[in-house]
């Protein structure tokens, strides 16, 4: 683990980082401890239903409270950007009317208080776009947007960034223009261009297609700007996440699971996914280009970043084909298996994935071409390089390492029979022998069921006081390295065993309803008061029962690729599931807690016309489980509103498809169909709950 190249900042270098960013890290620690907190108060309000007459009043206390934090994390991240004090001051002043309606909130819930909470609303509008913004600040949308783009590469990038506008707005563009680029920037950039050129030649043209859109729209965004968004511009990382400079520390979540053959009911393959992180302004793909398959693909931000993680070159998941294959997950990570003597430049992730939808057919096909790419930059994780876990009705496999050790993982090895699954962590047994883990081999253990795991839990490792021992010289790159994969492996080791459990108990009856009931179906968290089950966590790693569906749930999608049904649920499939762990949670405004269902069809048409009958049948079924509900009933009237907010996106999709048929009115009309969906469902989930546990499905 030792590398010569690193040089570790001494006390100095931390006392002059911590002074030249104090605003920035104490906003981002106000930040975290009102997040969870706020989440908390999240899951006092999932005890309730609709049919308690306080509900409503509590959802929308709830969401003024999460619009006050996102202000202040809005302008905490602009004022990081440009220093301006006008924006440190809203962002304080978000943080703290937060926090007191917090506060508030959470004693009336516990205190069974019958009364409402007094607040100053804030002012919603959408300026001309599709999504909400709230005091002038741009909203998360609740439902995610669907992108349709057809036609040439440079085209799809030309609509892309065009209906980006169109839905969030010209900041979403803006923000990624000004780039002054120095010289190494544009060296190690052309590089970058260079594999991606000779690999995934269609990704050129998409950047510029995009560039001349935004330039029509009047937003100067050059090509480079837009080719560093799904590239970057810094050299492959050296060392393991880079450990020669300021220390990261892996991400912990993110979960995937596939049934096929005997496991399901009908013998077809079935998928779930999740994407764990902070919630950010994501979208969904669907392309149908002039050269190879259709595909659909969600990535994680709508312009290439997660929020907190920063530029993750379109990182996301899952992704399908019109062909039955789908890439359900990213496969484990991080990993970081094979030895950095092979490590350089390469393909980042979403750019291979979806190189591998338009030009494979099935998984064998999607393997070959995998396994020829480059190694390329294993250091910086998994959104950097190739890999994955990859699937199609009859075979499916799991890249954790392609050399030295080459660890390929299929059904099987974890004791799964017609089933397969990954979260957080490398579960192939030839895992021990890469360079990293083989320096500690006698701290690490393999679970049968969950794969690699520390003999000795590790306790949260993402603390100022492991960055100061670190910074002191009293913690190594290599201790710092494993503590970090210690903790998230730890973690995910049991999100493993939850799914073989799972996927053992319904072994023949795995459908789509299945598979979400999965997601809906939460863990614990541990007995006492907040602040010291959290101490005791992050001493030892000790929490409650772990399921791949919690609170850090930024999507939930479940898939049956042969009939290319996509299902999407923007967020946890389930009001106020515990966290995974006590910094995990990520509270979200207006949440929904229902799927949009689409069919990647033959065009963007049939795509539309599947998405609105879809819609036709979920107002039908929502009206008829309302005239069930006796009229004194208190949640008929909040119901009622969902109803009419269904029927009035229905109409508005049906008001764009008159005026025109190209591809912009296909892809925004089905973003309406989708909307009136999400608000049906929203209905017939509060009177005929979804199953949230095995014993509740009915198989």
């Amino acid at each position: 683990m030792n590398n010569k190249k690193s040089t570790k900042p001494g006390i100095i270098e931390l006392l002059k980082y911590a002074f030249k960013n104090f605003r920035i890290i104490k906003a981002a620690r106000t930040r975290d401890s009102i997040k969870n907190k706020l989440y908390l108060v999240n899951m006092e309000i999932g005890q309730l239903n609709y049919h308690h007459p306080l509900y409503m009043q509590r959802v929308r206390e709830f969401n003024q409270a999460f619009i006050e934090y996102y202000k202040g994390r809005w302008y905490a991240t602009q004022a990081s950007q440009t220093g301006s004090k006008d924006d440190w001051k809203k962002s304080s002043k978000g943080f703290k009317q937060a926090e007191k309606l917090r506060k508030k909130l959470y004693e009336y819930l516990q205190k069974g208080i019958d009364k409402p909470i007094e607040y100053a609303p804030s002012t919603l509008e959408n300026k001309g776009t599709e999504i909400t913004y709230a005091d002038d600040v741009p909203m998360v949308p609740e439902i995610t947007p669907i992108i349709i783009i057809q036609g040439s590469n440079y085209d799809m990038g030309f609509q892309y960034a065009k209906q980006l506008v169109e839905i969030f707005g010209r900041w979403i563009l803006e923000r990624k223009t000004g780039k002054n680029f120095s010289g190494s920037d544009l060296e190690f950039l052309r590089k970058w261009e260079d594999q991606h050129k000779e690999h995934t030649p269609w990704l050129i043209d998409f950047c510029k297609g995009w560039s001349d859109s935004a330039r029509e729209l009047g937003i100067n965004m050059t090509y480079e700007e837009v080719l560093s968004l799904w590239v970057g511009n810094k050299p492959p990382a050296q060392d393991f996440l880079d450990t020669g400079g300021l220390p990261e520390i892996p991400p912990l979540a993110c979960s995937g699971v596939a049934a096929w053959g005997e496991a399901t009911k009908d013998g077809k393959l079935v998928t779930g996914s999740t994407g764990d992180h902070e919630l950010g302004y994501q979208v969904t793909i669907i392309g149908f280009p002039e050269e190879g398959n259709n595909f659909i693909y969600s990535p994680f931000g709508a312009t290439g970043e997660i929020p907190g993680a920063g530029e993750v070159y379109f990182f996301g998941h899952p992704a399908m084909n019109d062909k039955g294959l789908i890439y359900v997950h990213h496969g484990g990570g991080p990993k970081f298996l094979e030895p950095r003597k092979y490590w350089g430049y390469g393909l980042r992730r979403a750019a291979s994935v979806i190189h591998c939808l338009r030009y494979c057919d099935n998984a064998k096909q999607a393997k070959e071409m995998e396994l020829s790419w480059p190694i390329g930059d294993i250091g910086w994780g998994d959104q950097a390089t190739v890999g994955g876990f990859y699937a199609d009705g009859s075979y499916t496999y799991i890249i954790e390492g392609r050399k030295e050790p080459k660890a390929i993982r299929e059904s099987g090895i974890l004791g799964e029979n017609d089933f397969i699954y990954a979260n957080n962590s490398t579960c192939h047994p030839k895992a021990i022998k890469s360079e990293w883990m083989s320096e500690y081999e006698e701290e690490w253990m393999w679970d049968e069921h969950g794969g690699w795991r520390p003999i000795k839990p590790v306790g949260m490792t993402k603390s100022l006081s492991l960055f100061f021992a670190y910074f002191t010289g009293r913690l190594n790159e290599g201790d710092l390295l494993k503590k970090g994969m210690m903790f998230a492996y730890t973690n995910s080791c049991e999100r493993n065993k939850y799914f073989y459990e799972m996927m053992s108990r319904g072994w023949g009856n795995v459908d789509l309803d299945f598979m979400k009931m999965i997601y809906q179906n939460g863990g614990t968290i541990p007995q006492g008061k907040w602040d010291k089950i959290v101490k005791e966590y992050t001493k030892t790693g000790r929490w409650g029962e772990i399921s791949t569906g919690h609170a850090s749930n930024a999507m939930t999608v479940v898939t049956k690729p042969s009939e290319g049904i996509y299902c999407l649920c923007t967020g946890p499939a389930k009001r106020g599931l515990a966290p995974m762990m006590p910094t995990s949670a990520i509270p979200i405004y207006n949440e929904t807690n229902a799927f949009w269902e689409i069919k990647l069809d033959s065009s963007p048409k049939a795509v539309m016309e599947y998405a609105r009958n879809k819609a036709v049948k979920d107002i039908k079924l929502s009206k008829e489980e309302l005239q069930k509900l006796e009229k004194s009933d208190q949640a008929r009237d909040s119901l009622l509103e969902l109803i009419e907010s269904a029927e009035t996106q229905f109409e508005q999709g049906e008001k764009v498809i008159r005026s025109n048929n190209t591809v912009y009115e296909f892809s925004k009309a089905t973003r309406c169909y989708i909307q009136s969906q999400v608000r049906s469902r929203q209905v017939i989930n509060a009177l005929a709950s979804p199953p949230s546990s095995i014993d509740t499905l009915k198989t």
